[in-house]
């Protein structure tokens, strides 16, 4: 039974988005692209990161990752309001000038280290897939991809590498509806044959583990890439489109730790997505290779998001003397040499500080722009967020990639 209704959700949900008229539409298409940066590998590796910290309780800190999450990207949306409009007519006072462009380089580097590491977590679920272990082999995949990117890019512009998103995001989405609708379905049973008490763990939180939880931010990083899509959509559709994404993200993430806590003391001896796919074995044998799919689509979805954020951040960065058409073949040939001459395993702790770093600039700079507004509590709002994301960038033990 569970595992019919997980293919008819899937396949239902897919129906639902690939729609033309919902592929058409500007507001999916805004919200796709932070949408699928937000809900990466993130979303499969979360519970097993933060179960053996805090146990059957792991959606209070994911709850608390959520909202302060949510407070960055409302000064993120402040900045789009208030402070791009004066950068693009060279109206910003030079303090706000400089932090900007020292964030925006900040953001650069995370960028092309970001894009070539989805793409190698998915060249290496492609081959575990069919149990091969090629590490010279997965960059050569990763290499294609990035080639497909860059020809596409150039050939059909922005619209297209963005309708290539969509369609993995919605992959993505209906993978996620269909391993929701399967784990509701088994709590269902498992608390009228068990009372939901037969299988929770306790955590081993103490003070060694704020760092890890401070590093977690990474787990949801994605919805700035809403900032660098300016050159396609108004300042008011971004805006509200990053925010329906944070907020659809969210309910993702909180319904998913819940109907998971059931089975958070099933017993998993790997690690990341292997980890996930061992604890919901036994809710249906579907859900394993399901799994495996969800991977794929995250990886790819995140590493095409991330791609689209990069190309209008260089855009933007060259006051767009480089048109975002021709942007895509230096996010390839950069995320390539990466791939190729670099650990892209032990730069992604370099990443994941220079996302955290990015974001405290914006706050800065939110800051700043609300007390030139006269804007003195939202001012000392975003001040604290800063402090907080200096905090992450200085202390924060990262963990894997959003």
């Amino acid at each position: 039974m569970i595992t019919t209704l997980t293919l008819l959700v899937c396949l239902g949900t897919l129906l639902a988005l690939v729609r033309p008229r919902v592929v058409a539409s500007d507001y999916w298409r805004a919200t796709a692209t932070p949408l699928a940066s937000i809900i990466g590998s993130g979303f499969l590796v979360s519970v097993p990161i933060l179960r053996d910290v805090v146990g059957q309780w792991a959606v209070v800190p994911m709850i608390g990752l959520l909202v302060v999450s949510y407070l960055i990207g409302a000064a993120i949306r402040d900045n789009i309001a208030h402070v791009e409009p004066l950068v693009q007519n060279g109206d910003a006072v030079k303090p706000v000038m400089a932090v900007e462009r020292l964030s925006h380089l900040a953001l650069s580097f995370a960028y092309f280290v970001s894009v070539a590491y989805y793409l190698v977590l998915f060249a290496t679920f492609l081959l575990k897939s069919v149990n091969i272990d090629s590490p010279h082999l997965a960059k050569l995949i990763v290499t294609g991809i990035l080639l497909a990117i860059a020809v596409l890019g150039v050939w059909r512009g922005f619209r297209a590498v963005e309708r290539l998103e969509i369609y993995a995001v919605s992959a993505k989405l209906a993978v996620i509806a269909g391993l929701l609708g399967a784990l509701a379905v088994f709590d269902a049973l498992d608390l009228v044959h068990n009372g939901l008490a037969n299988r929770t763990m306790s955590g081993h939180f103490d003070a060694a583990d704020v760092p890890i939880l401070m590093g977690l931010l990474i787990l949801v990083q994605g919805f700035e890439t809403s900032r660098f899509l300016g050159a396609n959509y108004s300042a008011e559709l971004r805006i509200k489109t990053m925010k329906a994404a944070q907020i659809l993200s969210a309910v993702i993430y909180v319904t998913f730790f819940l109907l998971m806590t059931p089975l958070i003391g099933v017993d998993s001896h790997e690690t990341g997505v292997s980890a996930i796919v061992d604890i919901v074995r036994p809710v249906a044998m579907i859900l394993p290779p399901l799994i495996i799919l969800g991977a794929l689509a995250s990886q790819s979805s995140a590493a095409i998001a991330d791609a689209i954020g990069a190309g209008g951040l260089i855009s933007d960065i060259t006051k767009a003397r480089i048109p975002v058409r021709f942007t895509y073949p230096w996010i390839a040939g950069i995320s390539a040499l990466v791939t190729w001459e670099t650990d892209v395993f032990s730069l992604i702790a370099f990443a994941s500080r220079c996302f955290a770093l990015y974001y405290a600039l914006q706050c800065l700079v939110a800051a700043m722009s609300a007390f030139g507004r006269g804007a003195y509590w939202r001012c000392a709002g975003y001040a604290g967020l800063m402090v907080l994301c200096a905090a992450i960038v200085i202390f924060g033990t990262p963990a894997e990639g959003g």
